[in-house]
């Protein structure tokens, strides 16, 4: 456990799980994770709480069964990087490997179960606003404009290690894992958000590979064509070209961008988001931004199947919305009383609190209800893991 996270703590450097084997052994198969049973399909997982619980339900969606684990914090937030939970509580962080994940080659995907566990906690000098892990390396921002580091595979093998803290230099605390590095928002004032984005190797120090502008960053994804980040008036997209970083500022057609978070399919190009003007669809492949009016609804979240047709939105009264992407023609609607939506690659899940249930539904049967299932706690807080 981390009892304070201030400074440069300690790098700890992961050895190899695909080092050769000595003379004699067998070498282990393509994929082996030690400690962890491959399966031929993804794990699909509903982790979920009640706002200030100290539970963290574990709601497997092949099989039906449930799971907790015991958390010491009480969970406001719960933020997910597809295998590992973060519980945030002000400045608080738990982290919980819920031991279900994939993992993405591009042409194959491995797909993985172990015991599910908390691996520690972290406690930080101010709430915490954003986290966002994958590859070595996880990234949590706080209220007091800084950014502390985690070592990502110190916490697949049980151990909660700090690398770093980043000074951004504005009230902005954003930092994406991206591709063995960090893009990280910075700015010249403490009180005023970042302006700009640049790159940092993956301890924290600035690399001059590359700076692009951005006003008041707001959220960040990792797509399988690239990163994309949100900033006030336009998103940027950012990728790796034969181990260099290319960027490409998609200007948006509506200002300001929503400050809601990305939804996406797993291993997609296409993400999008939703505020008061509508939905904004970005394909990181093809580097394009798609804006869709949505009149006379007000909307919190949004996501995308990836089918380069449909987008998926929530509105404030919980009613789950699919559009054309193209003509913003309502395809089909479900009044769920929702709070939450997420989706894989077959399903949506919209969460409804006060009925204590997570509906399942169809998106591409005109959001058919597959499933109704019976939360064993109020389902305040949705994430979907092992995806």
């Amino acid at each position: 456990m981390i009892k304070r996270v201030s400074a440069v703590l300690s790098l700890v450097l992961a050895a190899s799980a695909c080092a050769s084997p000595s003379p004699g052994e067998e070498e282990p198969p393509h994929g082996y994770v030690e400690g962890a049973a491959e399966l031929p399909e993804a794990q699909t997982t509903i982790a979920y709480a009640a706002r200030g619980a100290r539970q963290l339900s574990l709601l497997d969606l092949a099989t039906g069964k449930e799971s907790r684990v015991d958390l010491s914090v009480a969970a406001e937030r719960l933020i997910d990087d597809g295998r590992f939970v973060y519980a945030v509580g002000g400045g608080t962080v738990e982290i919980v490997d819920t031991g279900v994940w994939s993992v993405d080659h591009t042409d194959h995907v491995h797909h993985y179960r172990a015991p599910a566990r908390s691996v520690g906690v972290v406690h930080l000098d101010a709430p915490v606003t954003s986290v966002t892990g994958a590859g070595a390396r996880t990234a949590i921002g706080t209220t007091d404009g800084r950014v502390t580091l985690l070592d990502r595979r110190g916490l697949e093998g049980g151990a909660v290690t700090a690398v770093t803290t980043i000074d951004s230099g504005s009230s902005t605390a954003l930092a994406l894992p991206y591709a063995d590095r960090l893009l990280v928002a910075v700015g010249d004032a403490r009180d005023r958000p970042a302006n700009r984005i640049v790159a940092m190797s993956a301890d924290g120090r600035e690399t001059g590979a590359f700076r692009a502008p951005c006003a008041a960053p707001r959220g960040a994804i990792v797509l399988r064509g690239g990163a994309v980040i949100a900033c006030e008036k336009s998103l940027i997209r950012v990728k790796l070209e034969k181990d260099v970083l290319t960027t490409e500022v998609l200007d948006s057609p509506v200002t300001p961008v929503a400050r809601t978070a990305f939804g996406h399919r797993p291993r997609s190009n296409e993400a999008a988001l939703a505020g008061r003007t509508g939905i904004w669809s970005v394909n990181a492949a093809k580097a394009t931004l798609h804006h869709l009016p949505v009149d006379g609804r007000d909307l919190v979240a949004a996501a995308s199947p990836a089918d380069d047709s449909t987008v998926l939105a929530l509105d404030a009264a919980g009613t789950v919305i699919s559009y054309d992407l193209r003509g913003g023609r309502k395809l089909a609607e479900a009044p769920l009383k929702a709070t939450t939506l997420t989706l894989d690659i077959n399903r949506a899940y919209a969460a409804a609190p006060q009925a204590g249930v997570i509906y399942e539904l169809d998106y591409r049967d005109k959001l058919r209800t597959a499933r109704t299932l019976r939360a064993s706690q109020q389902p305040d807080l949705v994430v979907e893991v092992g995806r």
